[in-house]
């Protein structure tokens, strides 16, 4: 640390300090059990930022942290919806393949609105997940998006729209 800069207090800190400052930890801590160990602690905060710091860990290369993360934030009661689905209008696509299994987990049938935003996303695998959180959500909306995703170009989404489809309806495909 240079001899001219101060630490500050991590109490002193504000919001969008906090975060940088928990990212920043996230980011530098290469052991996945020390890893761990910082996103449990920041799972028991309720602040914006600590939820938004987890948000932005689940770029993390590790499956087991972003499942961690993923299973953590689907079973918290007081999440920011909101900040869950804009993350959904933002890249990058692996972000977004994660936000879709929050969402599916919760079973919140007015999420469906804010999954039609990628149903028409590039990645193919941002639309094929959307189809099976579709089909996990289930709902008259929902069904109506998988329709169109029964449509998709891509034979990979429109199995598993057709599948989703078979879940929450009377439908069967051949």
């Amino acid at each position: 640390m240079d001899s001219e800069q101060k630490r500050i207090p991590y109490e002193e800190l504000d919001e969008t300090e906090r975060s940088q400052s928990a990212q920043k930890k996230i980011t530098e801590t290469k052991n996945k059990d020390e890893k761990l160990s910082v996103l449990q602690s920041l799972v028991r905060l309720e602040a914006p930022w600590a939820q938004e710091s987890l948000l932005n860990a689940l770029a993390d290369p590790s499956e087991e942290i972003r499942h961690f993360i993923v299973t953590q934030l689907a079973q918290k009661e007081n999440i920011d919806l909101n900040m869950l689905y804009n993350r959904l209008s933002k890249p990058p696509w692996n972000i977004k393949i994660e936000v879709l299994k929050i969402l599916g987990m919760r079973k919140n049938q007015r999420s469906a609105k804010h999954i039609e935003a990628v149903i028409h996303e590039t990645n193919t695998e941002v639309r094929r997940t959307a189809a099976v959180v579709l089909g996990e959500i289930g709902g008259d909306f929902a069904r109506s998006l998988l329709v169109k995703l029964a449509k998709d170009p891509n034979p990979f989404v429109r199995k598993i729209a057709e599948k989703s489809l078979e879940k929450t309806t009377d439908l069967k495909f051949l």
